[in-house]
């Protein structure tokens, strides 16, 4: 049996549903739940992304550039996501000095980029298996809700993590992507256009959040967590 046949019950529009609600919930209630629940909480992050990226990906037949893509944005995003909650345990202790320098570099700068190019680059996995697999029907419903949670929580992580620059690249380029398809290819490709408009989603409440505040600030900054 080859991989193209482990594919598994759920389809690709409900798998997109379950990524969005995983990065929804492990991407903000640590911020609620306190220190030591928080970081307790966010062990499971990666297993739950992670597992609803295979998920996804497997639902497609799995495609082997797709595969490999989802591979490699993968670690990225696990070894971000364990950079920034190890640093931001030891940051919560209380270090002064060089160590909360060192800390600060790990936990607020460098995890945060490398976890969101994973987080972009498995989105990008998943329009790439679409588009490269046999076409799978997909309720519009179950993407629009996708899109929503997913354009929401693209919001919250790159404001809280200031990241939104990223955040801003990405739609660009996920914008650039669906116009191009829309032009050679006249087949429907929904997962593409759920996810560019979850990009879409997450630019315009930056843009909304910047014309409040007249910046970007953390919400942290701005007294909402």
């Amino acid at each position: 049996m080859g991989v193209s046949d482990l594919r598994p019950g759920m389809g690709p529009d409900r798998w997109f549903l379950a990524f969005a609600a995983a990065v929804f919930v492990f991407h903000q209630v640590p911020a609620f739940a306190g220190h030591t629940a928080g970081d307790a909480i966010d062990v499971l992050t990666p297993l739950a992304v992670a597992g609803t990226s295979i998920g996804l990906i497997a639902a497609f037949g799995t495609p082997r550039a797709a595969a490999l893509v989802a591979l490699l944005a993968a670690l990225l995003y696990v070894q971000g996501q364990g950079i920034h909650l190890a640093a931001n345990s030891i940051h919560n202790e209380g270090p002064t000095g060089s160590v909360e320098d060192i800390a600060d570099f790990w936990d607020e700068r460098f995890s945060h980029i490398e976890a969101l190019i994973g987080w972009f680059g498995l989105v990008g996995a998943f329009c790439l298996a679409e588009q490269v697999a046999a076409r799978r029907e997909m309720r519009k419903g179950i993407l629009v809700a996708g899109a929503v949670v997913l354009g929401w929580t693209f919001f919250v992580s790159t404001v809280e993590g200031q990241t939104w620059p990223l955040e801003l690249v990405a739609t660009a380029l996920f914008v650039g992507w669906w116009l191009r398809v829309r032009r050679q290819d006249q087949t429907a490709r929904p997962l593409l256009t759920a996810a560019t408009a979850a990009f879409a989603i997450g630019a315009l409440l930056i843009a909304v959040w910047a014309v409040l505040n007249a910046g970007v600030p953390e919400f942290s900054d701005a007294g909402i967590i």
